[in-house]
């Protein structure tokens, strides 16, 4: 017989010795305890805060080229006082560039206004809530076991000592 035969042989064995049946049946029962089970609930509410803040507007359109120009003469007839010969011409152009770019700038520092807007953002209040999740319910079955089971709301849970059918699954076979 081969080793394959044989595993297979084997674990057939095993399996059948080992092998319990399930039965299920239904049991009356009294209830004996109905105990609540909470829990706490998280509720988000959105809710708008606004306040208010001042936003700078810069004009818009073309702006007077004067600044630059007189940045530009005032730094021409300052580099012009430097160097000699070549370098006189050089730090003259030097000092138009530079006065002229300093003029726009100082031209284009505030010019604007400042206006109030109104911003708004989405908040939330939180608030936590308890109450009863579901129910665990003790049942006491003729042998004087005690069964506990859980039922979710929403279930009304019958009220203590009355007789209620417990559905029971268990196993039958070798332990």
């Amino acid at each position: 017989m081969s080793n394959k035969t044989r595993t297979l042989i084997l674990t057939l064995i095993f399996s059948i010795s080992s092998a319990q049946a399930v039965s299920a049946e239904t049991i009356r029962g009294l209830v004996t305890q109905v105990h609540p089970v909470y829990a706490n609930y998280t509720h988000k509410t959105p809710y708008q805060q606004c306040y208010t803040q001042q936003v700078f507007v810069p004009y818009n359109g073309s702006s007077s080229a004067t600044p630059a120009i007189a940045g530009g003469i005032v730094g021409g007839v300052i580099g012009n006082q430097f160097g000699k010969g070549d370098g006189k011409a050089i730090l003259t152009v030097a000092g138009v560039l530079l006065g002229s770019s300093i003029g726009s700038d100082m031209g284009h520092s505030g010019h604007g206004y400042t206006k109030n807007v109104q911003r708004c953002e989405t908040r939330y209040s939180e608030s936590v809530n308890t109450r009863i999740r579901g129910y665990n319910v003790g049942v006491t079955i003729p042998n004087g076991n005690v069964i506990s089971t859980y039922k979710e709301t929403p279930y009304n849970p019958p009220p203590i000592h009355s007789q209620v059918d417990v559905y029971i699954t268990y196993r039958v076979g070798n332990y």
